[in-house]
């Protein structure tokens, strides 16, 4: 029988685990597979986000043993992104290895997700991922756990995004709602929009 999960604040050392936790957890996820037509993108976008953004300025929980991890934003940084020259490596990056397309696609994200993001402060959980062979052992359920006691003990909301249908049930067990739905372009994956009161 598995152990109870462990829960804890990652730091810089942790980085490498936390890409290749995240870059494995969402190897099927339908707007990943959308945007980006190669996984090996998959840990170049990781390792920018969680470097320049999450490490510096988020909340960061990792499970002890590296098999999943949570990158949340608090209300302050809500708006702030990945430097300017981090981006544009990024995006050149991007058009070397595959063209427009990705960059396309990822400003049609964009201009989705900005549309539904509310406006009253928040906490925001933009990536919870498990690795796929430790999924359905309640290491996503762990780190909700934990992200959610902050918020709580902060009397603030939280607010998710998610591009894959068989994590609804997940996180409305954590008390998020769907507020509402779309999908990213016309051929593009759905998206449900997520809200959690603070209790």
């Amino acid at each position: 029988m598995d152990s109870p999960p462990t829960i804890r604040n990652a730091g810089p050392a942790d980085l490498d685990t936390l890409v290749d936790t995240l870059s494995d957890s969402f190897a099927q996820d339908p707007m990943f597979d959308w945007v980006f037509p190669r996984s090996q993108l998959y840990r170049l976008f990781f390792h920018m986000l969680v470097k320049d953004v999450y490490l510096p300025r988020g909340i960061v929980h990792i499970e002890d043993q590296g098999r999943a991890a949570a990158l949340w934003l608090p209300p302050q940084e809500r708006f702030q992104v990945a430097p300017r020259l981090s981006l544009l490596n990024f995006g050149l990056k991007l058009i070397r290895q595959d063209g427009l397309r990705p960059v396309w696609r990822l400003r049609q994200q964009g201009l989705v997700f900005t549309r539904h993001q509310p406006r009253e402060p928040h906490y925001y959980l933009q990536f919870l991922g498990c690795r796929q062979q430790d999924q359905g052992r309640g290491l996503g359920a762990a780190l909700l756990r934990e992200g959610t006691r902050i918020c709580d003990e902060h009397g603030m909301p939280a607010y998710l995004e998610s591009s894959n249908i068989r994590n609804l049930p997940l996180y409305q067990r954590h008390g998020f709602e769907v507020r509402s739905a779309q999908a990213v372009a016309n051929n593009g994956p759905m998206v449900w929009f997520m809200w959690r009161e603070a209790r």
